[in-house]
């Protein structure tokens, strides 16, 4: 087997402590992921990893090869990318990454100036959007990046037509209410407590997706009633209809000042997986560089510990 094949996936476990994340990172099953990682133990003579049902943990030999394995790895990454430049294989052009304006901008800017940083002689051009235009990167052909967030494992979203990155970061759950709202001043809401209240109806990017941010039962089987209010995909109007009707809406929890208005309160929710940011971008797209960036995106936010929801 191919050594290096073997160190990437071992990096990829290391950094996501998940067989399962490095697998959908890797686009492998993690039956393959699980056979690679066993392939290198055999080859070194000893285990790399604790496993047990619930978590994956370095050993101290596992934490040592880590250290010493992934700065040379990224160089050789690195350098494999000068070469396909100076080869003429790589397009020089201009990167356009657009941001989730529902993410924070302290995130925003980290994973800009890590491309910055690593390629700094690609132009990248920024710009917001709004949070749930998933869409526009299905229905049409562009050439730009999208850093959004995802209900669920991106690929369990039936999302046509396009690719998505590693998870960037992970973040827990709230619901959005008006100040008079019964739920307004509970510490922290249930999935199961929504079952007793209006709950805005997500923008239709695929049923699943829908279904995944607010879903349509709570997990005893009791029904949430949906309403469908918004006209578009923007968290400013969703906003407006949670303090003026008086409907709750599930949504990340730390979302950036400009988004928050007079009214608005956002109550721990549990009861659900936490939101996964990740990039997006069409199968059309012919940008050189938007593969480069959602990877470094994605081991920017394993090495910021964004990956766990008590991150960032």
């Amino acid at each position: 087997m191919d050594i290096a094949r073997e160190i990437e996936v071992f990096l990829a476990v290391a950094e996501e402590l998940h067989f399962g994340r490095a697998a959908a990172r890797l686009r492998l099953t993690p039956s393959r992921v699980s056979q690679v990682v066993r392939a290198l133990e055999r080859r070194i003579g000893a285990p790399l990893f604790e496993r047990t049902s619930r978590t994956v943990r370095l050993t101290p030999l596992g934490q040592t090869l880590f250290e010493e394995v992934h700065p040379a790895f990224q160089q050789l990454e690195e350098a494999l990318h000068r070469a396909r430049r100076a080869a003429g294989r790589d397009q020089q052009g201009v990167l356009q990454v657009c941001f989730a304006n529902s993410l924070r901008e302290e995130v925003a800017e980290v994973l800009v100036r890590g491309f910055v940083e690593t390629y700094p002689r690609i132009p990248l051009v920024r710009y917001a959007y709004p949070s749930v235009q998933h869409r526009l990167w299905c229905d049409q052909q562009r050439d730009d990046v999208f850093v959004s967030w995802f209900p669920d494992e991106p690929d369990a979203l039936d999302l046509p037509r396009v690719q998505v990155g590693s998870v960037i970061l992970r973040e827990p759950r709230s619901v959005m209410v008006g100040a008079g709202h019964a739920l307004a001043g509970h510490p922290v809401v249930n999935i199961e407590e929504l079952a007793d209240h209006d709950l805005l109806y997500p923008p239709p990017v695929t049923q699943r997706f829908a279904d995944a941010w607010t879903p349509p039962v709570t997990p005893s089987g009791r029904s949430i009633h949906r309403v469908r209010r918004m006209t578009g995909s923007y968290m400013e109007e969703a906003a407006t209809i949670v303090v003026q009707e008086n409907i709750a809406h599930v949504t990340i929890t730390r979302l950036p000042l400009a988004l928050l208005r007079p009214g608005l309160v956002l109550v721990p929710l549990t009861g659900l997986p936490p939101f996964r940011l990740a990039s997006l971008w069409s199968t059309f797209a012919s940008g050189g560089w938007i593969r480069e960036f959602a990877e470094l995106a994605g081991r920017i936010g394993s090495r910021a510990g964004w990956l766990s929801t008590d991150g960032a």
